[in-house]
């Protein structure tokens, strides 16, 4: 019997974790189901003590379009589709009172808010097609192939945005940006992208993992607990008032010095230059 294909998968490798959206034949596109699916394999990584990093990207032509185009349509295929997510057929449903009795939240808007506290570094290696920016909002960088294009089309298709990017995008990019990229639900380039802040860098598709891998390598050298508070911190900063978020940082400093990696930081550093002292003596004699 063939096994079933996966459609998204999971690699762990060297302190890294690899998820990779599977399903090129239709552009990566998201059945409800695989919102569930990925994420699981987010919260996966975070619990795994041995993974630091996490890399997103997606295979052939598309990082994901967004939404699969069958679930807009009412018939067999919709029906099949939503069994992997009940939720999502409760809104399709029009049973409201019952979506907030179970307490029910969008997948994507859950995986958005562990991106966001998780103590790994989460980089999106955006390869093609990108229609599903929402995630990115949540993501600590995001490195572009020159190709790819971006867009958020929720109102072009008679939908007001449900997967967090109406609270994010105004957080990462300003509201005048965000209501330019939502709003008009234009594509745009990775070049434009990159000027309005939605993007770190802009690469060559074949400089795309090994950009994102460097970044993971650099940040893997630095404290696990420094970065996890520092980015709670940074989280927690747009909605806190100046002062408590003066003394929410100042509490945070004080936490990460208990960890022993700035005090082991200084000896190494010092160890370094005492090689280097006796190196610059050896050679003068």
């Amino acid at each position: 019997m063939a096994k079933k294909k996966q459609p998204i998968l999971l690699e762990k490798r060297n302190g890294i974790g690899y998820i990779t959206f599977n399903r090129p034949e239709v552009l990566n596109a998201f059945r409800p189901g695989d919102y569930i699916v990925f994420d699981e394999l987010v919260n996966e990584c975070d619990k795994d003590d041995k993974i630091r990093v996490i890399i997103v990207t997606g295979k052939g032509r598309a990082w994901s379009v967004g939404d699969d185009v069958n679930v807009a349509v009412p018939g067999p295929k919709r029906d099949e589709l939503l069994k992997g997510d009940p939720g999502t057929k409760l809104i399709f449903e029009q049973k409201f009172l019952d979506i907030r009795l179970s307490g029910y939240q969008i997948p994507t808007q859950k995986t958005c808010v562990t991106l966001l506290n998780s103590g790994k570094v989460s980089i999106a290696a955006v390869n093609g097609i990108c229609y599903i920016s929402e995630y990115l909002y949540a993501m600590d960088f995001v490195i572009a192939a020159d190709t790819a294009t971006f867009g958020q089309g929720d109102v072009k298709i008679g939908i007001s945005p449900i997967g967090s990017s109406t609270q994010l995008a105004p957080r990462v990019l300003g509201r005048r940006r965000a209501t330019e990229l939502i709003l008009l639900a234009e594509l745009i380039s990775a070049q434009e992208a990159y000027r309005v802040g939605l993007v770190n860098k802009v690469v060559p598709l074949a400089e795309l993992m090994p950009q994102a891998e460097a970044i993971a390598r650099r940040v893997m050298n630095y404290s696990p607990s420094a970065i996890k508070l520092t980015k709670m911190l940074m989280t927690k900063a747009q909605d806190l008032p100046l002062k408590d978020g003066l003394e929410l940082e100042q509490l945070f400093s004080e936490i990460s010095l208990t960890s022993g990696f700035y005090e082991a930081y200084a000896k190494k550093f010092f160890a370094a230059k005492k090689d280097q002292g006796k190196s610059n003596t050896m050679r003068s004699k």
